[in-house]
């Protein structure tokens, strides 16, 4: 009878090691999509010196990038440019544990230089909404 019970209970500890796991990896692969979507955008103002950021353009490729969620784009001036700081998020739910999260990931481009257009901020505070599944 011992033994019976001990192993069920070692096979509960398993199944307890492996739900924490698999959450683990989807966390990760959330963290890592939320990266790569901020990453673009980042090399996407950089690209147009902070010029020409159009919603739609935008959301179209974080979309084909399986990014969903709301990207804010702001700048800042500093004595050699505008710095551009892009805020990402990454929502997570655990439906089991009635767990749900929003972490924001916070990026900033290289200061942009001397650009054709004049070394200010052209863009002000803006909000990309890229949902719709």
């Amino acid at each position: 009878m011992r033994e019976a019970v001990g192993g069920s209970i070692l096979f509960y500890i398993i199944l307890g090691f492996l739900a924490v796991y698999i959450i683990f990896i989807g966390l990760i692969m959330n963290y890592a999509a939320t990266y790569r979507a901020s990453n673009y955008v980042i090399t996407t103002i950089e690209q147009s010196e902070g010029q020409d950021l159009i919603k739609t353009d935008i959301c179209e490729n974080l979309r084909k990038r399986k990014y969903y969620n709301t990207v804010t784009v702001s700048c800042e001036e500093n004595d050699l440019g505008p710095v551009y700081t892009v805020i990402t998020n990454v929502k997570f739910e655990v439906p089991l544990i009635g767990i749900n999260g929003n972490l924001k990931i916070k990026n900033e481009t290289k200061t942009i230089y001397g650009t054709s257009y004049g070394v200010n901020c052209v863009l002000e505070k803006q909000t990309f909404d890229c949902g719709g599944r």
